[in-house]
């Protein structure tokens, strides 16, 4: 029953508050028709070195929580010197062919109870624990896409989140410091805080796609992205409270 509902209502719930005037892949067309396409290089996915895969694997928290798979990073990076080479190999033939691996796409979630009555499903928060080969493939992917939005200058300096050496705690200390400038210049500081519910349960596939065309991500690189979005399957474990007893539902897409 909590998998319907994550797999189901939860899509059931993004699409409601989607269907406006203008969906949200409509607007988001709309937006960018409206401006001249920026003249930029397109993103050519480069294939990995040995070297650079090892990085990878020694930059993954080490955890003893596992997928569907029973591997714990732990145990990846334990036999890393053993499955380096092998990585690397499949890393670049997924770029190469621009298809993510369909057995990379199965994840275990867990709900976790937020607040509210414990009866309900709408009060718990849904945990997903993926591969960590697919932790991998996707660390690949993030440093090949960043590298590329850095070289061609498009995110703002405001932009904090997922990106090397900025948190929130530079965009905390940028606050501070505006409001402690205005303070001592006697002027008044008004601020807007905006808290999106399910922010990235909500993104919109088409959307999203759209805009990576746009910012030259055509071709294989694009494949790629959609092929990691598409065709997902997920189920739900849950744990008896002071046992070892685990119930498991079956897979759904």
């Amino acid at each position: 029953m909590f998998n319907n509902y994550f797999s189901f209502k939860e899509n059931d719930v993004i699409k409601s508050k989607s269907q406006n005037k203008l969906s949200k892949e409509t607007k988001a067309k709309y937006y960018l028709n409206q401006n001249d396409k920026p003249c930029l290089s397109p993103l050519v996915l480069k294939t990995f070195w040995t070297r650079e895969i090892s990085s990878i694997i020694k930059s993954i928290k080490t955890k003893n929580t596992y997928g569907y798979d029973e591997v714990s990073t732990r145990i990846l990076k334990i036999s890393s010197n053993y499955i380096t080479s092998p990585l690397t190999y499949i890393c670049n033939r997924v770029i190469l062919s621009g298809h993510f691996l369909d057995r990379l796409k199965f994840s275990v979630v867990k709900p976790v109870y937020k607040k509210g009555d414990r009866t309900k499903y709408s009060n718990y928060r849904p945990i997903s624990l993926l591969t960590s080969f697919s932790k991998i493939f996707e660390k690949t992917i993030y440093f090949r896409l960043t590298e590329y939005l850095l070289n061609i200058k498009i995110l703002t300096e405001n932009q904090y989140g997922f990106r090397k050496g900025l948190a929130t705690e530079n965009a905390i200390f940028k606050l501070i410091n505006e409001i402690l400038y205005n303070q001592n210049n006697k002027t008044i500081t008004g601020s807007v805080f905006c808290d999106l519910q399910k922010a990235f349960d909500t993104v919109n596939h088409d959307s999203l796609s759209n805009k990576l065309q746009y910012y030259g991500i055509n071709g294989k690189a694009k494949k790629l992205l959609e092929s990691y979005l598409q065709n997902r399957y997920q189920r739900v474990k849950i744990t008896t409270p002071g046992s070892n007893k685990m119930a498991s539902s079956t897979w759904l897409k």
